[in-house]
């Protein structure tokens, strides 16, 4: 069954209903749903373009189904499972939380994607998935923390998920779980507990999945999800049997004169410093420098910033592995973000305003 507001209809109405003019949002759930229901073998699924332009990928109805069964038996979400769907389901999150109801005969909510997904009708739910901006969202407030503790089970993915972010995750009661995956693999291929007794910095693989490290020391997987062909990506990883710990990604690295930077990495160290100073985290990304080939920059929607940095960069200098902290800063209006909730670097720098810091 789903439900939207006050309303519920089973998995065949649903696919025949007369949306309004406000529930367009509905119209990528509907046409996922009708295309399942009349057994269509082949479905063509956006990216979310956060490290490349949006691409369309094709995923067979059996790619799909093993993904869905491996999330339903791992999790133990059994017929009848309450769950809520606050994910864009224009992209692969979101028709995966479809198409395990489908296949797991769940009763699922559908809420409008947004930053905070607290409009849900029901006060409990078994199990949802969410970005981690969602999570960060409902944190923010008493009652943001209720509702996430009335939800047993969240996968939380789609984006890198900050150490702030995670610290907070571990004061919630409920299970929470970091997911890795990527459309090309009908979602999540490895789960990571957050919070709880098995709280772990290692991602476990689920299904029939194995992994291993290209000479980059890039991760690659093969299984049912690849057609038992190995697909290879760009995500730097220690890979030990069936577990994993994500490093970052190999595109995110900045060649500066030589000397190459992992963003992500840089970026978490610098907000852990920062985080005394500023409630928003700070953003890195890179620019063509005419010197060095490449430089490390550094945005904030804080015009503060450069007071900050000036004075506190002795300090942080000697805290921080040498050229990870920026010496050319910008500010932004607001972060910008793709339709899947990641952070959009290059659409942020973009939209950045040059604060002058002197050179160090």
């Amino acid at each position: 069954m789903i439900s939207i507001g006050k309303y519920r209809y089973d998995f065949s109405e649903f696919s025949k209903l007369k949306l309004t003019k406000a529930q367009q949002w509905l119209k990528p759930a509907q046409i996922f749903i009708q295309n399942w229901l009349n057994d269509r073998n082949q479905f063509e699924i956006s990216t979310s373009g956060s490290t490349g332009k949006p691409k369309k990928i094709c995923l067979s109805r059996e790619q799909i189904r093993i993904s869905a069964t491996n999330t339903i038996k791992t999790l133990s979400l059994p017929k009848g499972t309450k769950a809520l769907l606050c994910l864009n389901t224009e992209f692969i999150g979101g028709k995966m939380m479809l198409a395990r109801a489908l296949c797991g005969k769940w009763d699922i909510e559908l809420v409008e994607p947004s930053a905070n997904p607290a409009s849900a009708t029901a006060s409990h739910f078994d199990f949802a998935a969410m970005a981690p901006i969602q999570v960060a969202t409902l944190l923010k407030t008493p009652k943001g923390v209720a509702f996430l503790n009335n939800i047993d089970k969240v996968i939380i993915g789609g984006a890198p998920v900050s150490d702030q972010l995670s610290e907070r995750v571990k004061e919630l009661k409920n299970q929470c779980y970091h997911t890795y995956g990527m459309t090309e693999t009908a979602s999540h291929i490895a789960l990571k507990p957050m919070n709880g007794p098995n709280r772990s910095d290692w991602f476990k693989v689920v299904g029939n999945n194995t992994i291993a490290r290209d000479k980059r020391g890039c991760l690659k997987i093969k299984g049912s999800l690849t057609n038992h062909q190995w697909l290879t990506t760009n995500d730097l990883a220690e890979v030990s049997a069936h577990r994993f710990r994500w490093l970052g990604r190999l595109d995110l690295v900045v060649n500066s004169g030589g000397i190459k930077i992992q963003i992500e990495k840089a970026e978490t160290l610098l907000n852990a410093l920062l985080k005394p100073y500023f409630r928003e985290n700070v953003v890195l990304w890179k620019q063509p420098d005419p010197h060095l080939g490449e430089a490390l920059i550094g945005i904030s929607v804080q015009s503060t910033i450069v007071d900050v940095i000036n004075k506190e960069k002795e300090s942080l200098k000697k805290q921080l592995p040498r050229y990870y902290l920026p010496k050319k800063w910008y500010k932004v209006a607001a972060f910008q973000y793709t339709e899947s909730g990641k952070i959009d670097r290059k659409a942020t720098a973009c939209k950045a305003e040059h604060l002058i810091l002197p050179e160090a």
